[in-house]
């Protein structure tokens, strides 16, 4: 089969550079293209040419692609549009084909192989408490594993390790923690990811019969997202390269978004001293995208320099839709998916955001696939404290409840008190957890709080499943909790809980429901995707809706990092592209994401109501009397706050990012802030 046959049969969209590409090159290629380019497309038929045409057997061929989820889209992509007569090659990433190397070695020693981990950062969240009484957010742990990569990567000394700092979290002494994090591994006899590529490197080296046996079976490389490679990734790669010239990269250095791996780009930049006659060829035509979406792109992403260059002059109009109530959204993203043929990809900056979607689409029996993982959420410390909160409040004899959350509570209870009142319960049916309580053996202060604790407690034992959190939240003290532990009362766990209880009035139904979703599995084959703004390389949709354009969701940080998944995430349209937000979740007040003032100079929201009104909300007008201590403010610059001091005409607020001290008479002149 030539190469006109092969575009006959199964590819009638390749341009004339594509085509010449599909053949063996005999020198190494790198391919520099934009999203849209046609890269995936370009990667896909090049190796289904080789196999189809017999020029190469697929154990001489490598194939490389961004991580496990990839390699799955992928070996689903080559079988839909190529068939799978048996010849179907195998596509890996680079840590899955380096332990193996690792493995193989092992087998040649006739030794075990030590157990290879992918995500160590629940290792980084313990070791953080226990060194520095800090207990990390995800993203926090995340930004951690980032910083220890790259000191791997780059080799660094033990003093350029000391000088580093965690922009997140500077309470961090990052030197201490990354040498207990080694000891960690090395006590454990674990690796991660870098460790993997530092002995597979090694090995290599070191066996030079391994190397020819390895080399033997890469004599074709294929590269995509090359961009992502770490430095070690990059080594690793040209040691196995070494008696070979047919090794094509694929990459757009604009979009490098694998910052917890290190990614090293800058290689390609030497990628002709690398690799001496290499050709690199760059392409910057957007085949995928209508007009309006790539002039959007270009306007958010590369401003006045606009780099992408759009091939379908059609156009579409952008929607802007926000919703009075986080819930009236899910249902708007439900409806969508009946009134919309095409694909649809929703896409997500924070996995929370999409439960009551997940949910709700799941309920209605309405196939759709998903990535993100649910025991995640459900094992978040506000979903599982509001969990058994209302378990206790549905069950009083419930002691596994009330343990997990008792000193949430402000009871401060010894271990001989609980066990104590655990058998108490289990000899007498007819009381339960306070009696039981009280009538132990516990300080005469706490029986004194606890009794005013139980009055409220009773109060709530009726409520509605959302009545019954607010209640929680605001009259048993969890919202001074949520301000003690992590300084907020808002997250996007928050949002995403109290939205799904507002669908599910019994308190009983509702966890039943909650808890349905922790094995729950998606259709892979449906043409509805939930998916991370992380997750999204390669894939494209008829329509791209963006769930959670919410201040501090999306982005979560100001940084270039997540103006890259945004952008990327845009780029994944190919006819329309909306975004969604809301005003309010439950008893959250919510504001705009502030990318859409971007790509939009006069944004305006259409409500479920289809009322009509500017993105900027009008703040209330308020007086010097209405501020004070425990109540609740919206500032414009730091968003919801509470007054926890007022003094000399000075209020000290605590927002999310910290404690602030501002004049309230300013504030009121200057109309910076409005009542919660």
């Amino acid at each position: 089969m030539n190469v006109v046959e092969f575009i006959e049969e199964y590819s009638g969209k390749l341009d004339d550079e594509q085509q010449r590409l599909l053949e063996i090159q005999n020198h190494p290629v790198l391919i520099n293209g934009s999203v849209g380019s046609g890269k995936t497309a370009l990667f896909l038929n090049r190796i289904a040419y080789l196999l189809k045409s017999e020029e190469v057997n697929k154990s001489e061929m490598l194939n490389i692609v961004f991580d496990k989820t990839v390699t799955k889209q992928m070996e689903r992509q080559y079988r839909y549009f190529f068939g799978d007569d048996g010849s179907a090659p195998n596509f890996t990433d680079i840590y899955s084909f380096a332990y193996r190397l690792i493995r193989r070695q092992c087998e040649i020693e006739g030794k075990s192989c030590k157990k290879a981990y992918r995500d160590l950062n629940s290792v980084i969240v313990r070791l953080s408490k226990e060194m520095f009484g800090i207990k990390l957010s995800k993203d926090q742990s995340y930004d951690v594993l980032g910083k220890i990569s790259e000191c791997r990567n780059l080799m660094m000394s033990e003093k350029q390790i000391s000088e580093i700092e965690i922009s997140s979290c500077k309470k961090i002494k990052f030197l201490p923690l990354y040498q207990e994090f080694q000891k960690f591994k090395e006590k454990k006899g674990i690796y991660d990811y870098d460790d993997i590529l530092t002995i597979a490197i090694e090995t290599l080296m070191k066996n030079k019969d391994l190397l020819a046996e390895v080399q033997q079976t890469c004599q074709f490389i294929h590269i995509d997202d090359a961009q992502e490679l770490s430095f070690l990734g990059h080594m690793l790669i040209k040691i196995i390269a070494s008696n070979t010239t047919n090794i094509m990269m694929f990459a757009d250095l604009d979009v490098t978004i694998a910052t917890q791996r290190a990614p090293y780009p800058q290689a390609l930049n030497a990628f002709k001293d690398t690799y001496p006659e290499a050709e690199i060829i760059t392409r910057n035509i957007n085949y995928r995208s209508n007009a309006t979406i790539v002039d959007t792109c270009n306007k958010f992403y590369f401003k006045e320099k606009a780099k992408l260059i759009h091939n379908n002059e059609d156009t579409c109009e952008l929607k802007f839709k926000g919703f009075a109530e986080l819930s009236k959204l899910y249902t708007y993203a439900s409806k969508k998916i009946d009134d919309y043929e095409g694909n649809i990809g929703f896409l997500y900056r924070d996995f929370s955001m999409a439960i009551p979607l997940i949910e709700m689409l799941k309920e209605k029996g309405i196939s759709f696939c998903f990535d993100g993982n649910m025991k995640n959420f459900i094992q978040n410390q506000f979903v599982c404290d509001m969990w058994n909160f209302i378990e206790l409040l549905i069950d009083s004899r419930d002691m596994r409840a009330f343990y997990e959350v008792y000193e949430t509570m402000g009871l401060d209870i010894s271990k001989r008190v609980l066990l104590e009142v655990a058998e108490r319960l289990r000899v007498d049916e007819t009381v339960d957890v306070y009696q039981a309580l009280m009538e132990s053996n516990y300080k005469q202060a706490g029986k004194k709080k606890l009794a005013s604790l139980m009055e409220r407690i009773r109060m709530a034992e009726n409520k509605s499943t959302l009545d019954m959190i607010r209640f929680i939240r605001e009259k048993m003290g969890y919202n001074d909790y949520l301000l003690k532990t992590i300084g907020s009362i808002q997250s996007p766990a928050i949002y995403a809980f109290e939205s799904l209880a507002q669908r599910y009035d019994n308190p009983d139904e509702f966890l039943y429901k909650l808890s349905s979703l922790k094995e729950f599995q998606g259709d892979l084959s449906s043409r509805v995707h939930i998916l991370s703004l992380d997750n999204v390389k390669g894939m494209e949709f008829d329509l791209v809706c963006f769930i959670d354009c919410i201040r501090q969701v999306l982005p979560k940080l100001d940084c270039k990092e997540e103006r890259t998944l945004f952008y990327n995430g845009m780029a994944r349209a190919k006819h329309d592209l909306e975004f969604l937000s809301a005003k309010r979740s439950g008893g959250n007040r919510l504001e705009i994401s502030p990318y859409l003032y971007e790509i939009h100079d006069s944004v305006t929201e259409t409500t479920d109501e289809t009322v009509k009104t500017n993105v900027a909300s009008t703040p209330k007008k308020i007086r010097l009397t209405n501020l004070k201590r425990g109540v609740m403010i919206v500032h414009k610059q730091w968003g919801v706050g509470k007054i926890m001091k007022i003094d000399d005409g000075m209020m000290h607020v605590q927002f999310d990012e910290g404690l602030k001290q501002m004049n309230m008479r300013l504030c009121i002149t200057k109309k910076l802030v409005e009542l919660y």
